[in-house]
């Protein structure tokens, strides 16, 4: 999977038509080294070209827990006129110029007013669109580079430092491997198991609580009308009382 060609339009730092060429013409000089000042846009370079392969999938630096669609229009560069914006990559598979196979995949995605963005994607294969491969590119493109161990391929000056570190790429190795076998989607299973239990333990025991309220009331309203009835009763007694003392005044006075 060589790269080619990464094209930007109004995305982050990049306003309007970007070009850049990553194919190097020496083939014995396959490194392309990119400088620039803090702030030109070193780092958005490297979110647009992991987006364009993983789009929300992606694990681009400054989204944060921004919502996918969120993050997509955050991006839109602030002078933009049209509020629209589009990365597109162009790579190819396999050794030999002559016979590997092209690839290029865009993404592009527009503002319109109050409403959410809306993203859409397109791939040509060999310089013909492809329907098939665009509405499954997520699934596609993990046959190049699977997007749990894109970290791997993608990272920044910071990411080489720890590899360099003998402690901290020992580190970086063991998770790669571990996505590579799919055991981070064990541990992640786990941790959403462990989580979920305790949602569901939460929720009986909120369950638990409604019951007894209930059971309260129902024993409140049960006493009040067994006093009802009791001073009801008394009311009764009391006037029966009152007529037996009326009548033996009566008794007496005779």
């Amino acid at each position: 999977m060589i790269f080619e060609e990464i094209r930007l339009y109004n995305f982050g730092i990049y306003q309007g038509h970007h070009t850049i060429s990553l194919d190097s013409p020496d083939h014995k000089k396959p490194i392309i080294l990119i400088g620039a000042l803090n702030g030109a846009g070193k780092t958005t370079f490297l979110d647009a070209l992991q987006l364009a392969l993983y789009g929300k999938f992606a694990k681009c630096s400054n989204r944060g827990r921004l919502g996918y669609l969120t993050y997509l229009e955050k991006n839109i560069n602030s002078f933009s006129t049209d509020r629209s914006a589009s990365i597109t990559l162009r790579f190819r598979h396999g050794d030999n110029k002559k016979t590997a196979q092209i690839y290029e995949i865009k993404r592009s995605w527009k503002k319109n007013g109050n409403k959410e963005c809306k993203e859409n994607i397109s791939v040509h294969f060999n310089g013909k669109y492809d329907q098939l491969i665009s509405e499954h590119w997520e699934e596609f493109v993990n046959e190049f580079i699977p997007q749990s161990i894109s970290e791997l391929f993608f990272f920044d000056g910071e990411k080489i430092e720890n590899l360099a570190d003998p402690k901290r790429s020992a580190e970086l190795l063991k998770t790669g491997i571990e996505a590579l076998l799919g055991l981070e989607l064990l541990s992640t299973l786990s941790s959403d198991l462990n989580e979920l239990q305790k949602k569901k333990q939460e929720k009986l025991l909120k369950k638990e609580d409604a019951v007894s309220v209930d059971e309260i009331k129902t024993k409140i309203a049960s006493l009040n009308e067994q006093k009802k009835q009791l001073t009801s009763q008394i009311g009764i007694l009391e006037e029966k009382e009152k007529d037996e003392d009326e009548n033996l005044s009566f008794l007496q006075e005779k």
